[in-house]
């Protein structure tokens, strides 16, 4: 993760030290900024990386990825490491978005649907699914 990402995720955006970096990030990146750029980069089992991402909201997402868009996390990408490796394969996701957390139901008995609809899901789900286990046991009387 770099910068981009202390200003963009909520546990880090709300310290009082983040505004500091925010109003720099504002000056030296703000195209980064205003296209959502924050890079995260896994390294999967076969060497190659995935990079990302940037974040843009609307009721009906283009389904194209946006060059430019593309050019930027790459860009951020050279900043933190340097060399950018050859792009292979591109992916555009999308996923629900809202301002409520998360959301547990059981519409039916024995079926349950957990949404998270905040960005957090990979962060929260081990949290929500163990609370989750626990609701669902203690509604049909199993103890842990």
């Amino acid at each position: 993760m770099s910068d981009l990402s202390l200003v963009r995720y909520l546990g880090y955006a709300a310290l009082p030290e983040a505004q500091t970096l925010r109003h720099r990030l504002e000056t030296e990146q703000p195209d980064h900024l205003a296209n959502g750029i924050h890079l995260i980069v896994t390294q999967s089992a076969d060497g190659s990386l995935v990079v990302g991402d940037s974040h843009h909201y609307a009721a009906t997402p283009d389904p194209f990825a946006d060059a430019h868009v593309d050019d930027l996390i790459l860009d951020e990408f050279q900043a933190v490491f340097g060399q950018v490796p050859p792009v292979i394969e591109r992916w555009t996701g999308s996923y629900a978005s809202a301002a409520s957390h998360s959301r547990v139901t059981s519409p039916l008995p024995g079926v349950w649907v957990v949404t998270v609809t905040t960005g957090t899901g990979a962060s929260t789900s081990f949290a929500l699914a163990e609370e989750t286990l626990a609701r669902m046991r203690a509604s049909k009387g199993i103890g842990r």
